[in-house]
């Protein structure tokens, strides 16, 4: 499903599919890249560990 939005006085059809994937701890996150696996807060953990 496409968004549409209003940009300089003319309607714009974004062709760009949001991706919202659910963690493992049950957050929601928006998939912006192909290798992210975890939300931001578990990505964070993870590398701190």
């Amino acid at each position: 499903m496409s968004k549409n939005f209003y940009k300089d006085g003319k309607w714009i059809d974004n062709p760009n599919e949001v991706v919202v994937v659910v963690c493992e701890c049950g957050n929601k996150y928006i998939k912006t890249r192909e290798e992210q696996t975890a939300c931001l807060r578990c990505f964070v953990k993870r590398k701190h560990e």
